[in-house]
């Protein structure tokens, strides 16, 4: 299998963890998801204070690794901004009432 195997189980692996995470904040109360938004909030703000950390460090030394590093976090703080997005729209979306199926 070649890179573009790879590429595809990545890209197979992502949709299938992303409908799976969809799924499980659907089955959330707004209480529970409100609880996750507060969670990834305190995430963020500590990824953010470390990037924050990190480039102050890496001012002073000019360390590769520090860069290495911050550029690390800055990708998770990205992240952790489209999930805070996610859920936030997720928390807005109407829930659909669960009941016998009519058909």
């Amino acid at each position: 299998m070649g890179g573009d195997g790879s590429e595809f189980l990545q890209r197979d692996f992502s949709e299938t963890y992303e409908r799976y995470h969809v799924e499980s904040l659907q089955n959330m109360s707004k209480q529970e998801l409100v609880k996750e938004y507060l969670e990834l909030e305190k995430c963020l703000s500590r990824m953010e204070e470390e990037n924050n950390r990190l480039r102050m460090e890496s001012k002073k030394h000019g360390g590769e690794a520090a860069e290495t590093r911050l550029r690390q976090l800055e990708l998770e703080v990205d992240r952790l901004r489209a999930e805070n997005l996610r859920l936030l729209k997720e928390k807005e979306l109407p829930r659909p009432e669960k009941g016998p199926c009519k058909e």
